[in-house]
């Protein structure tokens, strides 16, 4: 949750809204993808070395297995994908990253089609199940170092021909489901390596952020901590909490475990998860068009991994 709350108003406005890898001291489940290998759908493989993406100029439309392979010692990457609005190019996406943290996103954000995507920490690999649809399609590569001093955005059109196949719909253990402004979560949630289907059922653009948190812990606890250091117009707050007004839920009780990229409406992708028993909290942080997070609407959800 630190790194999370650090990152987000610094960097969530630029676009690095995917918060998608999670650095070793925060004991990140490991997700090796196995299981996603074995639902047998195309694997599209991408490479970065922390700069540049190795990726098709053309690729059939369909659902792909897409893999991320990071031969940076330095520097985590997402690979982003986004379809911009009509007369939108790579320039305009550059300069939303570069003037965002200054004011709000553009209108255009809530237009454009977000289909999830890829990360990775560096010198790893990481993978998703992705539909490609049809048409001109960007692929971001954003990378940045472990303490957010230096980031890259690098652009990448590639045109996805073809039409949509019929598709089957791949099995998975655990749904969850993001709409306006909470999460549906299917239970039971088994422990240890699965594959969770993310789907965004809301008219917002949504993402989804795993914490582990104490037994017990309530969604109350959750928004309290969150209001504990940003107010509720989303900015942070001009002056402390008092004593008195301090959370019941520490920040140091709250571990990162896990954080998709983000989906538009009606789009799904399918990750594998490793999970602990225990109690974790499901948040997402994508502002809403007056710049309020999603969280502060009450976007939470506190579940058991048995």
């Amino acid at each position: 949750m630190q790194r999370i709350l650090h990152y987000l108003f610094l960097m969530i406005l630029a676009f690095g809204m995917s918060l998608g890898v999670v650095t070793a001291q925060e004991a990140s489940p490991a997700t090796s993808g196995g299981l996603l290998a074995d639902l047998g759908y195309p694997e599209l493989a991408l490479t970065t070395d922390g700069e540049t993406l190795e990726v098709p100029a053309e690729i059939e439309a369909g659902r792909h297995y897409v893999t991320l392979t990071n031969t940076s010692t330095e520097m985590f990457a997402d690979v982003e994908l986004y379809q911009l609005p009509e007369g939108l190019t790579n320039d305009d996406l550059l300069a939303a990253f570069e003037s965002a943290e200054e004011g709000p996103l553009p209108e255009w954000f809530y237009e454009m089609v977000s289909g999830g995507g890829v990360t990775s920490a560096p010198g790893g690999s990481g993978g998703a199940i992705l539909d490609l649809t049809p048409g001109e399609w960007i692929f971001n590569l954003y990378t940045y170092d472990e303490a957010f001093t230096t980031s890259l955005n690098t652009p990448t059109t590639v045109t996805v021909t073809g039409e949509m196949p019929a598709l089957d719909e791949p099995s998975a253990a655990v749904e969850a489901a993001m709409v306006d402004y909470d999460f549906g979560i299917s239970s039971p949630v088994p422990a240890g390596a699965n594959v969770w289907k993310i789907v965004n059922q809301g008219n917002d653009p949504h993402h989804l952020i795993l914490s582990k948190v104490p037994d017990g812990t309530t969604e109350e606890q959750v928004h309290d901590l969150v209001m504990s250091l940003f107010g509720p117009s989303g900015e942070e707050a001009a002056t402390p909490a008092s004593p008195s007004d301090e959370p019941a839920l520490a920040f140091e009780d709250v571990l990162d475990v896990y954080e998709t990229l983000i989906l538009s409406s009606g789009r799904a992708m399918w990750v594998e998860i490793d999970l602990e028993p225990g109690t974790y909290g499901a948040i997402c942080f994508i502002p809403a068009p007056d710049g309020t997070p999603h969280v502060m609407l009450g976007m939470i959800e506190v579940f058991t991994v048995e």
